[in-house]
């Protein structure tokens, strides 16, 4: 990035590829322009694996995961689903979780699953961040250190929380139109933002 030219910031909060949000930073990008976030930075944010190498690089506690196909850790896991068609995970809580949605999120051991083993004593929250903030005061320092390695100005992160870390489980979309009145009025705040 140069610091002397402006940072353009896209705040449509849904990055996902083919989507309006990709088009407009690599719209941007393609004029010539420094956008947060770059069309590179929309890919890797929504691909689960590469979201998690890209959080341990920088420091961020992630869970114990593996790519698998058939073999899927042992219960409780969040599941994944790599391939084209679908991104969304799933708590798979038991075996019979597991047995019962192994073939649907495969699709039949076409595509891996990245499973992402759950420590005991564990709770999933999905922080919002804006811009670097989010309204819970316990998560202020993990949503700065989110925006400053995945460049998204809006996003959900789903998180496993345990006793001592905030292990990052995925990134998904957080539509500007899905903010709060708060979350709009601290985007305003932020600075004078073009239509």
């Amino acid at each position: 990035m140069d610091p002397t030219r402006p940072v353009l910031v896209n705040l449509v909060g849904d990055y996902t590829y083919l989507t309006d949000g990709y088009y407009r930073s690599l719209d941007l990008e393609q004029a010539g322009e420094q956008v947060a976030p770059t069309a590179a930075e929309c890919l890797d944010a929504y691909v689960v694996p590469i979201a998690l190498a890209k959080a341990e690089r920088a420091g961020l506690p992630v869970p114990r995961s593996q790519l698998v196909t058939d073999r899927f850790l042992q219960p409780p896991v969040m599941a994944y689903p790599v391939n084209p068609f679908s991104s969304r995970g799933e708590l798979l809580a038991d075996a019979a979780a597991i047995e019962t949605r192994r073939r649907g999120l495969t699709y039949t051991g076409k595509y891996p699953v990245l499973c992402q083993a759950l420590p005991e004593d564990f709770r999933i929250d999905v922080v919002r961040v804006v811009l670097g903030a989010t309204a819970i005061p316990e998560y202020a320092a993990f949503a700065r250190t989110l925006w400053e390695t995945f460049r998204l100005p809006l996003m959900k992160a789903r998180t496993i929380v345990v006793e001592d870390a905030y292990l990052i489980s995925a990134i998904e979309p957080l539509p500007y139109r899905q903010l709060t009145a708060d979350e709009r009025r601290g985007v305003e705040e932020a600075g004078t933002w073009p239509a």
